[in-house]
């Protein structure tokens, strides 16, 4: 499926023509066969006639660019897409002291949903008042680089500051406090039992993203923190069968103004808040 998270060819294709428009096919191939390399200059050229096809690929001579025909009418079901969300998303009818829960069979199905809701709430939050997180430790970034990568931009893009607490200080908690900071990304970690294990923390203003992850699941996560300093692409394979294994979570979004103000107010001390930004 173009896009996807699973990528065929035609969603490498797509990827590398919005880096690299105006290539060549053998160019192309090229591209296409460092991400995957089993891929054959039939299967590259197959894809291509598909997609002019479709007119998501144009070309001129020899090369080939992403038609603007096909990015304007992205950009157009995108912008549907957004200005429908704030009116039929569930979480925007919750009203005080009012929740919805979710149950997920694995951490990975739970983070799809999660980046979802993040994104919302990151999008409606004002300017001057902080997205607040607690996390044991930020996996998001080992078994979901890319999808968090895409997050944390949106947060200089937005200029949505957050404050973001971490349970851990291993050598994996502080190169993600090192690497992942940025103008409007502030972390902290620390070995202070804040919270339980099981417990994940987003505050949106009065929207409070909670989530609970069972104790043998919590312990395997700290046990790969606790026994890795650096990582190497197997240990990331490894920990991906952590996140993709079979262990139920529960998501439970409501709408409580007093707890997330003590929230906030607690997981905001530790920060230096830039001029203009209110943790009240």
């Amino acid at each position: 499926m173009l896009l996807a998270q699973k990528q065929g060819v035609d969603d490498l294709i797509v990827a590398e023509l919005a880096k690299n428009p105006y290539s060549t096919g053998p160019f192309l191939v090229r591209l296409v066969n460092k991400n995957r390399k089993e891929t054959t200059k039939q299967a590259v050229y197959i894809a291509l006639k598909t997609l002019m096809e479709s007119e998501i690929v144009a070309k001129v001579g020899s090369t080939y660019f992403l038609s603007r025909v096909w990015l304007t009418r992205l950009d157009q079901l995108f912008q549907a897409q957004k200005e429908k969300e704030f009116g039929r998303d569930a979480i925007f009818d919750l009203r005080e002291k009012e929740s919805i829960s979710y149950h997920f069979p694995n951490l990975l199905t739970t983070d799809t949903y999660w980046a979802h809701v993040f994104d919302l709430l990151q999008d409606w939050m004002p300017k001057d008042h902080p997205i607040v997180g607690w996390m044991p430790h930020e996996w998001f970034v080992i078994g979901r680089e890319e999808v968090e990568r895409n997050l944390f931009k949106k947060h200089v893009e937005r200029q949505k500051y957050m404050c973001h607490t971490i349970g851990g200080t291993t050598p994996l908690d502080k190169g993600y406090q090192r690497e992942w900071e940025n103008p409007f990304v502030s972390i902290y970690t620390t070995d202070e039992a804040l919270f339980p294990r099981t417990y994940y923390l987003h505050v949106f203003e009065d929207f409070l993203i909670e989530v609970f992850v069972i104790e043998e699941l919590a312990l395997e996560i700290d046990q790969f923190y606790s026994a890795h300093e650096k990582l190497t692409p197997q240990d990331k394979a490894l920990f991906e069968n952590l996140i993709t294994k079979h262990s139920p979570v529960r998501m439970k979004i409501s709408r409580r103004k007093k707890k997330a103000a003590i929230l906030r107010k607690r997981l905001t001390k530790n920060f230096y808040l830039p001029t203009g930004i209110i943790a009240v």
